[in-house]
């Protein structure tokens, strides 16, 4: 069986440097999740807009970017939300990518420029972009990584890098301008990110259905009322036919664990909510455990 590994990123920006790149551009604040899936199979990773995270010993917040998906010789990138992945014959790994909220340069005076392999499901160091606007910045963009923004600024990103065969795909940006093509326009005073990302087709297996939020991992007929199982910091647990409720109640402890080392005040919210919303799935499914429990057929 094909082994999937989830892990849960965050990109940081303290000290941001591409050439050479940070050794601490990435955290990784949890464990990654590792499972075995049958070929043919699907996973749908446990979907966290908001990551909790600790920095300088106090608890911060990460929001979610983007996701990307590789098997070492393709990868795809796809945007924030629910992921519902297919898996094939070959080993996946599957990121989640995040940024500090409140994590940008925060004067409003420049963008962070980086540029992202899919096939590596990485960022990656090369020289990858053109300031067209003011070209005396374009060596900091490509060693530092950043472009100030005091007037509006345009980036042009290169067709192709040296350290990839993937063409250029598209420009993801988060408060730092309008792609079009491989150019961006950035206002002035903007402050976000922006990131050129390097990826080729539909690759590998694109996603099956949409809209699974549902915690950890499906296997089988889970999603669809049948028999299967969810798999829980990497440990598969059977799910009969009317596992639903437990997929639920499973998603419900785990936002429960991930707000738990977030603010008192944010931790006890999430929990009360997952907790209420536990309550109201188990009063929905009793009429048809009472059922089963008598002998009677469920349909």
């Amino acid at each position: 069986m094909p082994h999937v590994s989830v892990h849960y990123k965050i990109y940081l920006t303290a000290g941001h440097h591409r050439q050479p790149r940070n050794a601490s551009s990435e955290l990784e604040p949890n464990p990654p999740s590792e499972v075995d899936v049958t070929d043919p199979g699907n996973i749908v990773p446990l979907y966290i807009p908001e990551l909790p995270y600790v920095s300088g010993g106090q608890p911060a917040l990460a929001q979610l970017l983007f996701w990307s998906v590789t098997d070492g010789s393709s990868g795809q990138t796809y945007p924030a939300g629910p992921l519902t992945q297919a898996v094939g014959a070959n080993p996946l790994t599957i990121t989640a990518w995040y940024f500090p909220i409140g994590g940008g340069n925060g004067t409003g005076t420049a963008i962070i420029d980086d540029a992202f392999s899919a096939l590596k499901g990485d960022f990656i160091d090369d020289t990858f972009v053109t300031v067209t606007s003011d070209p005396s910045l374009t060596s900091q963009a490509n060693v530092v990584g950043i472009v100030p923004t005091a007037t509006a600024e345009t980036l042009q990103a290169a067709a192709s890098v040296a350290s990839t065969t993937e063409p250029f795909s598209k420009w993801l940006s988060f408060n730092a301008g309008t792609p079009s093509g491989n150019t961006i326009s950035v206002p002035a005073k903007a402050s976000g990110i922006a990131i050129a990302v390097y990826e080729r087709g539909i690759t590998p297996t694109p996603p099956r259905g949409s809209g699974a939020e549902i915690g950890g991992f499906l296997i089988g007929g889970v999603a669809v009322d049948g028999g299967g199982a969810i798999v829980i910091n990497g440990v598969p647990h059977p799910v009969d036919p009317w596992g639903p409720l437990v997929v639920a109640l499973a998603n419900f402890s785990l936002v429960t664990a991930g707000v738990a080392k977030a603010a008192p005040s944010f931790a006890a919210e999430g929990s009360k909510l997952a907790a209420s919303a536990a309550l109201e799935s188990i009063r929905a499914a009793l009429p048809a455990i009472e059922q089963q429990a008598q002998g009677k057929i469920v349909g």
